[in-house]
């Protein structure tokens, strides 16, 4: 939304601070290793609950059932694209409020844009410094939440 800013939440802090708030994030990855990174990173913090998905077409079915406050995906999925999956959720009604933020091996800055222009949230190239990944998820959560109140 234009004008909006990034909150400055180091670690999470105003997440963490209210206690009755939980989140939901969705990672669609392939790879094991970076699926586990990132469940690592979630389970030290009890305000998320995260649900994977091995490829695009798992990721929305997933994403239109569960309703997530947030979706981690990858680009380079099997089948179809981390792009073609954020179409689908874009243009679908019921998934189209939730951020989606790409993380990526594809660390161009044409790759960057491209990644923008198409509408993800935020676009993280892999390696991410994992202090980037928690301000990123603050961001996209505080953007769901006042998403929500306005639906």
């Amino acid at each position: 939304m234009p004008g909006r800013q990034k909150p400055n939440l180091s670690g999470l802090i105003e997440l963490i601070a209210n206690p009755l708030s939980t989140y939901t994030v969705l990672y669609i990855e392939d790879h094991p290793a970076n699926l586990a990174l990132v469940e690592c990173l979630i389970a030290r913090h009890s305000k998320f609950k995260l649900l994977t998905a091995p490829d695009g077409d798992k990721g929305i079915a997933l994403a239109k059932s569960a309703q997530p406050d947030v979706i981690l995906m990858d680009i380079n999925l099997p089948g179809i694209s981390g792009f073609d999956a954020l179409k689908i959720l874009s243009r679908d009604n019921a998934t189209a409020h939730i951020p989606i933020i790409a993380l990526s091996s594809n660390a161009f800055p044409g790759d960057i844009a491209q990644g923008i222009e198409a509408g993800f949230f935020r676009y993280l190239t892999k390696p991410y410094k994992i202090d980037d990944l928690l301000d990123v998820l603050a961001a996209a959560t505080y953007f769901s939440e006042d998403i929500s109140k306005e639906i």
